[in-house]
C-alpha cells in the first residue's frame, strides 16, 4: 500500500510541472517580426507560411504579400526573388513554366 501511495504522489509531481510548462503564460509562443521586415522580411515570411510548397509566379507572390500587409514594386518583387532569394540565399528554385517564371522552395 506504502508503494502505490509513493507511485501516485510521484505522478502527481509530474502532472503539476506538466501543466506549469504546459499552462504557464510566459511559455505562450509569440510571432517574432524581426525577421519579417521589409521586402525581404514580407518574402521570407511567406516562405515559413509554406507558400512556395507550390510553384508561384511574381503576380501570385505580389498578391500574397498585399494580403499580408506588404506592398512593393513588381521590379522589386521580381528583383528579389531572383537576386536575394535564388542566386545568394539558394532558398528558393526559379522554373520556367510556359515562358512565365515560377518560384518553389528549394528542396
Amino acid at each position: 500500500m506504502e508503494e502505490i501511495n509513493k507511485t501516485i504522489e510521484e505522478h502527481e509531481k509530474r502532472i503539476k510541472r506538466l501543466e506549469e510548462v504546459i499552462f504557464s503564460k510566459k511559455d505562450t509562443i509569440k510571432p517574432s517580426n524581426k525577421n519579417y521586415k521589409g521586402l525581404a522580411g514580407g518574402i521570407r515570411l511567406l516562405i515559413a507560411n509554406g507558400f512556395f510548397n507550390e510553384p508561384k509566379s511574381v503576380k501570385e507572390v505580389m498578391a500574397e504579400m498585399k494580403r499580408e500587409g506588404y506592398h512593393n514594386s513588381k521590379s522589386g518583387v521580381a528583383s528579389t526573388l531572383s537576386v536575394t532569394f535564388t542566386k545568394s540565399q539558394k532558398a528558393l528554385n526559379r522554373i520556367d513554366e510556359n515562358k512565365v517564371w515560377k518560384y518553389v522552395v528549394r528542396k
